[in-house]
């Protein structure tokens, strides 16, 4: 069993969570945009993770 977080599995998963309604073009870029998010956040520190945390929080994103 692989148990390594990977970039497009994290981005098909969020994307599986959402209630959006896409067509498959969207979903597509959706993947594409999110697999390039995750692979960005997934090269962080644990200090630096904790930073864009924080970051969002203050932003009133989740």
């Amino acid at each position: 069993m692989n148990t390594e977080l990977d970039p497009t599995t994290l981005a098909i998963e969020y994307l599986r969570s959402q209630n959006e309604t896409l067509t498959p073009a969207q979903y597509l870029t959706r993947v594409r945009q999110l697999r390039l998010e995750f692979a960005d956040l997934l090269e962080l520190t644990s200090v630096e993770l904790l930073e864009e945390i924080a970051f969002a929080h203050r932003l009133g994103l989740h």
